[in-house]
């Protein structure tokens, strides 16, 4: 163990998950991500997610609280996230959710939802939560502009290209 690992405890609080893309920290009354871009490829990807997290889920919104390296040099995003308390939903609530939120599922295998807008998957039990008072929170979950790439029914074009009028 190295110095940088010893001191993430004291800086960003016990590590209570690790998953994918991510490594979350318990801070107290909110959660510390520390998001990697082997995920999310580019940082702008990994910002537009985030933004359209907080778009969809603003219960749980995502607040970029800086950037970093982790021990391998690798770039992360940290951001701060409310901590939820609460219990795993089942697939069958979770479907219901996003039913009523206008999504259809694509995939059980990996929990995918679409418009023809907008994707999601890691729609599971782990990353949607029911709280104490009975609310339905997504914690987590892979949310991006639906394009036709990602063969779910998308109808969106990503460009970098900007056109002034």
């Amino acid at each position: 163990m190295d110095n940088v690992d010893r001191c993430l405890p004291q800086t960003l609080g016990e590590q209570i998950a690790e998953g994918g893309e991510a490594k979350v920290y318990d801070h107290g009354s909110t959660l510390i991500k520390s998001i990697g871009l082997d995920y999310f490829i580019q940082p702008i990807f990994a910002l537009d997610r985030i933004a359209l997290h907080n778009t969809y889920f603003p219960e749980t919104h995502l607040t970029t609280v800086g950037f970093g390296r982790d021990h391998k040099g690798e770039f992360k995003i940290i951001a701060e996230q409310p901590f939820i308390n609460g219990q795993p939903v089942s697939d069958a609530e979770i479907a219901e959710f996003m039913c009523q939120m206008g999504f259809e599922l694509k995939n059980p295998r990996n929990w995918t939802y679409a418009t023809p807008d907008i994707y999601l998957s890691d729609m599971h039990d782990e990353n949607v939560i029911r709280s104490v008072a009975g609310s339905i929170f997504v914690v987590d979950c892979d949310i991006r502009i639906n394009t036709p790439e990602l063969r779910n029914g998308g109808t969106r074009a990503l460009t970098t290209e900007v056109s002034f009028i």
